[in-house]
């Protein structure tokens, strides 16, 4: 259903578009606004969001295993590299995880050939999509969902039925609606940027919090008191230093704050902590000194227990509307290699550990490094001190039977 044009004959004559989706999102079902982007005035949650969008737009997604499907690469390269539209993947993957921070969810319609073939992604933003629950009219149950798009890839209204719709959502309670960490976070927030501004209101007027002027003689209407005030507050406390100048007819007065007041709303490391708890971040990440978790035990446990749920929620959207029509033979996983190497000395222990397992060859452990391939670097090395379990009762049986030729012939000499 396209959205009315009420008649007018000129862009310039038809409604405004913010009111235009807002009446359209109200007729076809759940409004959903950029509310949460306000959250990013608040410096730990841009960090929080910053950190989290980037790690995931920096790890590639792939296939599990060597195998290989055609199809499913092209799906995968299109994703990492190059969704569509002029948008690089980096950017297109950072796009949806912050706005399913801030937001709970985050739409990618997926663009398909003549012949059913994916061949790109297109992000859509937040205010352009409603969700509506289609009722049985047997039964009156809720059996499914249709996106309500106001504006699609080609930029009309569209109707769009869910696998055509990528819904990427983290913390969900009927399994449509997102639910953004920021809903967990309204009174910190509200208390951490109600404090600044309080502060910077503070010094702005001279480090006077509130002053209290008396005019002692006679009375002064409306209109004259607030002249009066605006007169007092531009011209004697800010542009001159904190001086001020009254005659006999007024008295000035400062009500000071007590500095443990001030000393609190200067404090922000508990709005730091709850971030942190609520984005499932450690407080490293966010600027807080801690003794007794080093960086790579802090690092090991963000990729746990903060990024690998996300990979593993995408992997399954992704699966579910896309790649369950391939093949399902093949797993998918996000190259978190790069995540686990930030540590040099890990690194190095990862690498020398697969070598010396037998599970990589001698390039491949010298490639992360920058080293040069060497002649005959290809080659698997292994122990001989270990052989594989299939080979361990044909090797008991040959030891047996040399112990018994070595029992025969030394019975005969005797």
């Amino acid at each position: 259903m396209p959205l009315l044009d009420l008649g007018f004959n000129s862009k310039k004559e038809r409604m405004n578009q913010d009111l235009e989706r807002l009446l359209y999102n109200q007729e076809h079902g759940i409004h959903t606004s950029y509310t949460g982007i306000r959250a990013l005035k608040n410096s730990d949650v841009f960090t929080a969001v910053r950190i989290i969008s980037a790690d995931v737009a920096s790890t590639q997604l792939k296939n599990k295993g060597n195998e290989s499907n055609t199809v499913m690469e092209d799906v995968l390269s299109l994703f990492n590299n190059n969704p569509g539209n002029g948008l690089p993947g980096w950017h297109f993957k950072f796009i949806i995880i912050a706005n399913m921070l801030l937001n709970g969810n985050s739409y990618v319609q997926i663009l398909r050939d003549k012949n059913g073939f994916v061949n790109g992604f297109y992000f859509l933003q937040n205010d352009l999509v409603s969700v509506e629950q289609i009722s049985d009219e047997k039964t009156g149950a809720n059996n499914d969902i249709v996106y309500n798009v106001s504006e699609d890839v080609t930029g009309k209204a569209a109707r769009l039925n869910p696998e055509d719709i990528l819904d990427f959502r983290y913390i969900t309670l009927d399994g449509i609606m997102g639910l953004s960490a920021l809903y967990s976070l309204s009174y910190e927030i509200g208390i951490s940027q109600g404090s600044k501004s309080f502060l910077r209101n503070f010094f702005d007027n001279g480090g006077t919090s509130t002053s209290v002027l008396k005019y002692k003689k006679g009375q002064i209407s409306e209109d004259q008191l607030k002249g009066l005030k605006e007169n007092f507050a531009n011209s004697q406390l800010k542009n001159n230093g904190g001086l001020v100048a009254i005659d006999d007819t007024m008295e000035f007065n400062r009500l000071q704050i007590p500095t443990e007041v001030l000393n609190f709303l200067n404090s922000y490391k508990f709005s730091t902590n709850q971030v942190a708890k609520a984005f499932g971040l450690p407080v490293s990440k966010l600027g807080v000194e801690t003794v007794n978790t080093s960086i790579t035990q802090a690092n090991l446990e963000y990729l746990q227990s903060t990024l690998d749920p996300i990979f593993k929620m995408m992997i399954a959207e992704l699966q579910t509307k896309i790649f369950k029509s391939i093949d399902s033979g093949y797993e998918l996983e996000f190259d978190s290699s790069r995540l686990v190497d930030i540590d040099p000395e890990l690194k190095l222990e990862r690498v020398t550990s697969l070598f010396k397992n037998g599970q990589i060859s001698l390039n491949e452990s010298r490639a992360p490094f920058g080293y040069e391939p060497t002649e005959d670097g290809d080659q698997i090395f292994i122990d001989l001190n270990r052989i594989p379990l299939s080979s361990l009762d044909e090797y008991q049986r040959a030891k047996i039977r040399k112990e018994n030729e070595k029992n025969s012939l030394e019975g005969g000499d005797g």
